[in-house]
């Protein structure tokens, strides 16, 4: 496992990231995280907005305006900046989430410099086409055909998401509803890049080979002189309290495996109760997360009703969190049967006092993580991206370890009864066509 090779690693694989931090006078942050392994560079743009800043019946406008980046400038025809980036040796991508969308190219070092100047041009000069609109349209709706639609573990997550909230836009899948897309013009993108996408709602990370004073002048020349333009505030709805556990089946041809699924909604690093976000990772793991975990000990060991559990919590989001548990079950097994398994065993495990040798085991696993994720190119400034998203602070990764360390067994219990509340829950069956409802 991870949690043994970094044990045996020596201590410089341990030492606290380093992260500097700058400001453009337009308003643009800038962190930088040095990684000399390798002389190759990860420039991630960030920007503040996502699929939950919407408009109301347009849904799905953030992930097609992340599409339409990409279809050409007054400077460089459509798909020209991908040929560029792939002609000099790199990869490009981008993804689009609630909270932020965000562009990133991983590349030699020396060719830094091409990649600022195409971002640039693309957020100063996007000029894309009724032709470019109208076949990007199609290719959004294509993906969610192929993604959701033929997708039943995915239409199930986008009715339990839609159930989950009733008033907040995360209730409103990323990519947006069908009908929504099919309306959505060039118009709009253009509207919406004017909007949100400048300097001061940006942030800029560039993790590998390179350094603050390398980068400051750089920055400076391709997006200091940039325009300072407000951006509209985030006037999202609220909330209110969940009062009533939620229950939905989801029967589909497609399905050839069942499976049983609960989200509850609950506390995030900006959100509800901010203390109890450290305790929840470490509740995942506790719960669900490998084969020492309760409910794989209880469920699938022991009473061999299940083939696989997973649970997961990721507090790095600006309105409530989501904790999850998966399960699929062993052959014959009814969902029913399950359910009242699991029910069992999360009374159970909310009345248990935790071992010490688990709590450290779950804390040596989540500090592995954070280990590996500094030993790449992208992953410590794709996490960073969403810590800063999320409005923590940049220096939080380096003290991520001994903040795990702090968390004690009386917080995790804590947590464990403030998030696994069946009132702020969705459970969800996925059948096959010709099974009875729950």
């Amino acid at each position: 496992s991870y949690a043994l090779i970094f044990s045996l690693l020596p201590f410089p694989v341990f030492a606290a990231p380093v992260v500097e931090q700058f400001y453009l006078e337009n308003g643009m942050e800038v962190i930088v995280l040095p990684n000399h392994r390798v002389p190759a560079v990860s420039h991630m743009l960030w920007f503040r907005v996502g699929a939950a800043d919407d408009p109301v019946g347009k849904s799905g406008l953030a992930h097609y305006h992340e599409h339409m980046m990409f279809k050409g400038t007054k400077n460089y025809k459509s798909g020209a900046y991908a040929d560029i980036i792939a002609r000099h040796g790199g990869k490009q991508n981008a993804f689009t989430g609630h909270d932020a969308t965000s562009y990133f190219v991983n590349i030699a070092k020396e060719h830094l410099p091409l990649v600022m100047q195409l971002e640039a041009d693309r957020l100063r000069e996007l000029t894309p086409n009724n032709d470019d609109a109208e076949k990007e349209r199609q290719v959004i709706i294509e993906e969610r055909r192929e993604r959701t639609e033929n997708n039943p573990g995915a239409l199930l997550d986008e009715q339990m998401g839609a159930l989950l909230y009733r008033h907040h836009p995360y209730r409103i899948p990323v990519i947006g509803w069908m009908h929504e897309m099919e309306g959505l013009t060039l118009k709009d993108v253009l509207d919406f890049h004017k909007s949100y996408y400048h300097a001061s709602n940006a942030m800029l990370i560039v993790s590998g080979d390179i350094t603050k004073d390398e980068l400051k002048p750089l920055a400076e020349k391709y997006y200091g002189n940039l325009p300072k333009t407000p951006t509209p505030s985030r006037n999202w709805l609220i909330e209110p309290p969940q009062r009533a556990p939620r229950h939905i089946s989801l029967k589909h041809p497609n399905v050839k495996q069942h499976e049983w699924v609960r989200i509850y909604a609950t506390s995030s690093f900006n959100h509800g109760d901010k203390k109890k976000e450290l305790p929840l990772y470490l509740l995942a793991q506790l719960l669900g997360g490998g084969k020492t975990s309760h409910l794989y000990q209880a469920i699938v060991v022991e009473k061999k009703l299940a083939s696989a559990i997973d649970t997961s919590y990721n507090g790095f989001s600006i309105g409530p969190a989501e904790f999850s548990i998966r399960v699929i079950p062993e052959p014959g097994v009814t969902l029913e049967d399950l359910e009242r398994a699991i029910d069992q065993e999360i009374k159970i495990f909310l009345t248990t006092d935790f071992q010490d040798s688990d709590v450290i085991r779950a804390k040596t696993l989540l500090k592995a993580e954070s280990i590996y994720a500094r030993d790449g190119l992208s992953a410590m400034a794709r996490i960073m991206g969403w810590m800063r998203m999320a409005g923590l602070e940049a220096d939080y990764f380096s003290k991520w370890d001994s903040m795990i360390d702090a968390v004690t067994s009386a917080e995790i219990g804590d947590a464990a009864k403030y998030a696994l509340d069946e009132k702020a829950s969705v459970t969800g069956w996925l059948l096959p066509v010709d099974e009875a409802k729950p």
